[in-house]
């Protein structure tokens, strides 16, 4: 069988360890069957033989096999292809956060292998994928065997697009439109809802200060001054639970990002716009110091939320400490009952914050900037509340009807 469809063999040369594809061809001189091989690449390059033969298929080497014909390619091929150069790749184009290159993976092999993984990747249909979300939004999944919210699936659908872009770029499929099933909809390509039914509950500064009153004891000041810097500066929590004392810059009144930490270790931070200084009014810095004061762990290069189990070598988690303090102060200050089980934790104090900007009439722009958000839409997806602006335009539409007094003009 592997003479048949040729084979794969690693041999050092010069430049290093190298895997050429092998095959037999028929000699035309006196009709026997002879080896040859077609160099494939660098083993450093490709170093399964999975992505030697993905590379095999890219350079199109089969076709010089006697009477060989094109085989097309599995989602699992193309999948792992994309896997191997794209999913975690160095640079500037197309590198990824840590944590969504991790989610990206864990989605890959979670939900999307098991159910397209055999299938031939111009065989899958876009009606097919649209039923396949249905199924995962209504029916149980995963070890908590619930289904999925939207946003997850929508999720998953991006990785499906990001696989099929990338095997067109690579050749490995067809370049022609209709054999991409994740095409833009208006062309036929398969449908995702995008919005979320979630509604972050916002915290208003009156649900704060109790926030902040059921923290103030001495032997939670770490919280109390966590749960302020996040509800004051809208930092992701990835971001404030990796900050360190060298980057608060009393002088310049502003905090630098420098860094994130998330499952365990320090990483990159979500994207290189989103590690930009943000303000720190000097009463918010006021309290850093005390804070500073009394943590054992002050020197420049230690953490500002340390990990007192660790001895300060680590941050706290940020899962857990929203788990055990914030959340159970809410709690406590009324702000979210005991039995609600909707998500609650460092993120709302980022919506919150935006919330009471929008309410306020800071400018979009301004907010876009403090929560360095890439896109003003981003942002405004984090303002909940309604303000005196629409208000006011509500007013003028009642002026315009004589029902902008409040006066009865209705028939008993």
């Amino acid at each position: 069988m592997a003479k048949q469809q040729g084979w794969l063999r690693k041999k050092k040369y010069a430049d290093g360890m190298t895997w050429p594809f092998c095959y037999q061809t028929t000699r035309q001189a006196d009709g026997k069957r002879v080896e040859n091989s077609k160099r494939v690449g660098l083993v450093a390059d490709f170093p399964t033989e999975t992505a030697g033969w993905m590379e095999v298929g890219r350079l199109g080497l089969q076709k010089y096999m006697d009477g060989w014909t094109r085989t097309e390619p599995t989602f699992k091929q193309i999948a792992e292809h994309w896997r191997l150069h794209e999913l975690r790749k160095e640079g500037i184009i197309g590198r990824k956060a840590e944590e969504t290159a991790d989610r990206d993976e864990h989605n890959l092999d979670r939900f999307i292998l098991p159910r397209w993984g055999e299938r031939l990747a111009g065989s899958i249909k876009p009606t097919e994928v649209e039923s396949w979300f249905e199924i995962l939004a209504s029916t149980p999944q995963g070890p908590k065997r619930k289904p999925l919210k939207w946003p997850t699936i929508e999720k998953i659908n991006s990785v499906l697009s990001q696989t099929y872009g990338h095997a067109q770029r690579h050749g490995l499929i067809p370049a022609e439109m209709v054999f991409n099933p994740f095409r833009h909809p208006k062309f036929g390509g398969a449908r995702c809802k995008t919005q979320s039914d979630y509604e972050a509950k916002v915290v208003s500064p009156e649900q704060m200060i109790a926030i902040l009153g059921v923290l103030n004891r001495s032997e939670t000041q770490l919280e109390w001054t966590l749960a302020l810097v996040h509800a004051a500066t809208g930092l992701r929590p990835e971001e404030c639970f990796a900050l360190q004392w060298r980057d608060i810059d009393y002088e310049g009144n502003q905090i630098l990002v420098r860094r994130a930490w998330s499952k365990g270790k320090e990483t990159p931070g979500k994207t290189k716009g989103s590690m930009k200084p943000v303000a720190m009014h000097p009463a918010l810095a006021g309290y850093l110091q005390e804070w500073g004061n009394e943590s054992p762990y002050s020197k420049d290069g230690d953490w500002i939320f340390p990990s007192f189990r660790e001895k300060g070598r680590i941050p706290r988690a940020a899962s857990c400490c929203g788990k055990d303090y914030l959340r159970p102060a809410a709690v406590a200050a009324g702000v979210i009952a005991k039995q609600d089980r909707s998500r609650f934790g460092w993120h709302n104090l980022r919506h919150s914050l935006a919330t009471f900007f929008g309410s306020n009439e800071v400018p979009l722009s301004t907010i876009q900037s403090m929560l360095r958000h890439a896109k003003p839409q981003t942002t405004a997806r984090y303002i909940h509340a309604v303000n005196s602006k629409q208000v006011e335009a509500q007013g003028k539409f009642l002026d315009a009807i004589k029902l902008g007094a409040k006066r009865s003009t209705r028939v008993a």
